[in-house]
């Protein structure tokens, strides 16, 4: 099996653990274009551990969140796998660490500025080319800002451009050079190119994921994982066939019907399963 650095279990390793915090800041820098007075020098992960028994559960989440010196809240998610309702889990995550940081007694104004930053590596904007794109709350008949308090930034790494020299490379390039291709880095057979060995944080990261997948024990977290999603995989298509197989027995619509509830259960939208099945969606 083969490791990459967005690998979610390896991810929160590199970036999430306290002695690699100017990792995570550097990234964090790049990504945002925060120089000057907004350059993030400090840092607080909120959620460092990762928990080995909440990784059974079949929709855990490894995400990253964090506050810096200047009050700001971020939460950081790598993810791999297409997920048609990655945008919705995308904003919810980022409403809860939003309003999660009222406590009894505090007024609305004490709401400091969230940014939820999506690390994907398949497209989830077929319309736009852009691999980066940043939205907010805006007014949809004028351009206006409402706040800039909630913030979303999405990552397509399926989009990136290796074709690029190095020496031409941005910052922030760079580091989507090292999330894209990590692999090749994995051992001390391939050099790292002179121009992101001396990006400042990049040599540390892929000293620490070569550290990370050096571990018996991150190897174990990251197999036992794939193996979970290969049985979840299994247990949904064992489900689909018997809700085949009594969809047979009962007849065409009553099948229909049944094959409906068991996509319902395995958390498809039910407008798009009522109109794939050629049924209402009050039929079930």
């Amino acid at each position: 099996m083969g490791y990459s650095i967005i690998n979610d279990i390896i991810f929160k390793i590199v970036f999430a653990s306290e002695e690699n915090r100017p990792l995570l800041m550097a990234l964090l820098n790049a990504i945002l274009g925060f120089s000057g007075k907004d350059k993030i020098v400090e840092i607080k992960i909120l959620n460092p551990n990762i928990d080995k028994e909440f990784m059974q559960e079949k929709n855990s989440i490894l995400d990253i969140k964090a506050r810096d010196a200047q009050n700001r809240y971020y939460n950081i998610e790598v993810q791999v796998e297409p997920d048609r309702h990655y945008k919705e889990r995308s904003m919810y995550y980022l409403s809860r660490l939003f309003g999660g940081q009222l406590e009894p007694g505090m007024k609305y104004g004490a709401l400091m500025k969230t940014i939820g930053i999506s690390i994907t590596d398949f497209t989830l904007f077929e319309e736009l080319p852009e691999l980066h794109n940043i939205y907010r709350f805006m007014n949809i008949s004028r351009p206006h800002e409402l706040t800039d308090k909630l913030e979303l930034h999405y990552i397509e790494l399926s989009k990136y451009n290796k074709e690029k020299p190095y020496k031409e490379m941005t910052i922030f390039e760079k580091w989507l050079y090292l999330l894209k291709y990590s692999e090749l880095y994995s051992d001390r057979l391939e050099p790292i190119p002179e121009a992101l060995h001396e990006e400042e944080g990049i040599e540390m990261a892929i000293t620490a994921f070569r550290k990370a997948i050096s571990k018996d024990e991150v190897r174990e977290m990251i197999e036992f994982r794939h193996k979970a999603r290969l049985d979840e995989a299994s247990r949904l298509d064992d489900m689909l066939n018997a809700g085949i197989e009594k969809g047979i027995e009962k007849g065409k619509i009553e099948g229909k019907i049944e094959s409906a509830k068991i996509f319902l259960e395995m958390g498809g939208d039910r407008s798009e399963i009522a109109k794939r099945l050629g049924l209402k969606e009050t039929d079930f």
